[in-house]
């Protein structure tokens, strides 16, 4: 294991995330790495910019997929590295629509 993933792994425990979680978050991180082939600590503003672009449009994520790859690169550049990125603050993710919102306009 290197020394980032267990350094996220740390950060995610002391903010109390489960462990299903926390997987989910280092899995995140993994595959933003893998796509760029490099360290996620070396990606771009640019590079992350189009990678959730890549994920929306080419990959066609679901809204909670991509919100839990934000999440879990968000918090690795935040907490792990302590790095702020206007860019990940920049992302809105399209809301998931409910069952609740469909019963709605079918009463209407």
């Amino acid at each position: 294991m290197t020394h980032l993933r267990q350094r996220m792994i740390e950060c995610l425990q002391l903010r109390g995330l489960s462990e299903r979680t926390q997987e989910s978050y280092v899995q995140a991180v993994r595959q933003l790495a893998e796509h760029y082939r490099k360290s996620p600590d070396s990606i771009t503003e640019e590079e992350l910019r189009r990678y959730f672009l890549y994920l929306k449009n080419v990959r066609k994520y679901a809204s909670s997929s991509l919100t839990i790859a934000l999440c879990g690169i968000k918090c690795f550049y935040e907490h792990t590295l302590n790095k702020e990125l206007p860019t990940l603050n920049f992302i809105r993710l399209p809301e998931e629509k409910s069952f609740r919102s469909y019963s709605r306009r079918i009463r209407r």
